[in-house]
């Protein structure tokens, strides 16, 4: 009798640890260290929401009402940061600054935190517990420290105590808008430089000389770069629209040439991407061609894999440049 119910309790236990695997979404995200990246991999479920639902990914997001903006005075009410869930759902306000612009997130590689108002602000991804601190915009792969070119040169600022780096001398200053995940190179955009109007550059993390990347075929306008989590690809804004591109230092111009520019139509002009961390999806902001890039826009999802989008924030509420990123699903 005894063994019975031993049995019994067994098999329960076994059927405790197995239901709730089974219960979660297979398409779980899950934030790998080192990240590996398949932007071009197959659909998986055709409904792009669903898709997004069963990942479990999450965003936060720097937004304000449409209501009480005059775009021609360039007047918009005082953004706030959101958590909002990557299918649209579940939309969680996470400061209250109604005087002050709270805006620029951006997470760490490992998704355990994330800074906002230019690193002003850390935040802890999980309890969402907020401390001031000072640091920098672009995190380094460590997720330890954050980065930013001075007049000084480059500095690292420690996100535990504070403290700064010696400044690493270089060639110009340059707005660093990305560290790759293997923290040899940072990615920017530098205005007339060297024959032309706008271009993407990159350069060592060590200081070393600046190396420009070729135009976009369509020369109207290139900015906004942004790593994929591996450092494999980049997205930037590029040919009117989103477009997509391999990294390879190693080739002389550090590309080899081939790029995806996303329809125009679809994605809108200035969208500035910011990818998920398994690659498959960019956030951006949908900025009409017929309106100018001061205008505030929807914040959107498209899926490389077949271009279907999604609407991010709620109707009436509007984003704009660099405020949103990804976060890792909530038990993550």
């Amino acid at each position: 009798m005894r063994s019975g119910a031993l049995a019994i309790a067994a098999v329960a236990v076994c059927l405790a640890a197995v239901c709730p695997a089974e219960e979660k979404p297979t398409l779980r995200a899950t934030w790998a260290m080192p990240p590996a990246c398949d932007p071009f991999g197959p659909v998986r479920i055709k409904d792009l929401a669903e898709e997004l639902r069963q990942t479990g990914y999450r965003l936060v997001i720097a937004i304000h009402p449409e209501k009480g903006s005059d775009y021609a005075k360039h007047v918009y009410p005082a953004r706030d940061l959101y958590v909002i869930n990557a299918d649209g759902t579940g939309l969680k306000q996470l400061t209250h600054t109604p005087d002050k612009e709270e805006r620029a997130p951006r997470t760490s590689p490992d998704g355990r935190w994330f800074t906002y108002n230019y690193g002003d602000f850390l935040v802890n991804a999980r309890t969402l517990e907020t401390r001031e601190v000072g640091g920098g915009y672009v995190w380094a792969p460590d997720s330890k420290r954050t980065v930013t070119c001075e007049k000084r040169g480059i500095v690292y600022t420690d996100m535990a105590t504070g403290e700064t780096s010696t400044p690493i001398r270089v060639e110009q200053r340059v707005d660093i808008a990305d560290m790759s995940s293997d923290g040899r190179w940072f990615i920017f955009e530098i205005r007339n430089f060297r024959g032309t109007p706008y271009s993407i550059d990159f350069m060592p993390s060590t200081g070393g000389p600046i190396r420009k990347m070729p135009n976009h075929p369509v020369t109207a306008g290139e900015c906004h770069p942004h790593f994929s989590p591996d450092g494999k690809w980049m997205c930037w804004n590029g040919g009117e629209s989103l477009s997509v591109r391999r990294f390879d230092p190693s080739l002389p111009d550090g590309t080899d040439g081939k790029i995806v520019t996303l329809p125009k139509e679809l994605i809108g002009q200035d969208p500035c991407g910011r990818w998920s961390h398994c690659g498959r999806y960019i956030a951006y902001v949908k900025i009409p061609h017929g309106g100018g890039w001061q205008a505030h826009s929807p914040i959107c999802i498209v899926r490389l894999a077949d271009n279907a989008t999604i609407t991010l924030s709620p109707p009436g509420w509007i984003g704009h440049h660099w405020d949103y990123d990804w976060l890792p699903p909530a038990d993550e």
